[in-house]
């Protein structure tokens, strides 16, 4: 009963679970994928890792969005890993409020929840484009 506790309090704090090893406890790392604008092209990146997503993720962890990120419906890329990641955005989605939910993904793994970012800038791709973080799907296991 105390690690269900434990374990609903862990997630509604936005605190990944501890993970037994040898020599202590380990945090389990947080997947994401960045919607992002990139000028002249809106891409889609995945990283393993968040807390590592201030630099470009390597040409298998990004898509190219082609259709864009449209508003009140779903799209899909495929990573040069063959993994897609499909979302899709509530209408309204650009102008929420940072940080509030505003659709869903799925990399045929499992599911993501998206929420409005706040356009920080992630990295400056090989052309000199800064890529801004518009949208943050974050992996939604529990």
């Amino acid at each position: 009963m105390q690690f269900t506790k434990l374990a609903i309090v862990s997630f509604l704090a936005g605190v990944g679970m501890a993970a037994p090893a040898e020599g202590g406890l380990v945090k389990r790392a947080r997947e994401s994928v960045h919607l992002v604008d990139c000028v002249t092209y809106q891409a889609a990146d995945y990283y393993a890792d968040d807390s590592k997503n201030n630099v470009f993720p390597g040409n298998n962890n990004e898509c190219v969005a082609s259709g864009g990120f449209h508003e009140g419906s779903s799209a899909s890329c495929r990573f040069g890993s063959g993994v897609t990641f499909s979302w899709a955005l509530s209408s309204g989605a650009r102008s929420s409020p940072n940080a509030l939910k505003v659709g869903t993904g799925n990399n045929g793994f499992h599911n993501f929840n998206c929420f409005r970012d706040d356009n920080h800038v992630l990295y400056t791709d090989g052309n000199g484009h800064t890529c801004s973080s518009i949208y943050v799907c974050f992996d939604s296991f529990i």
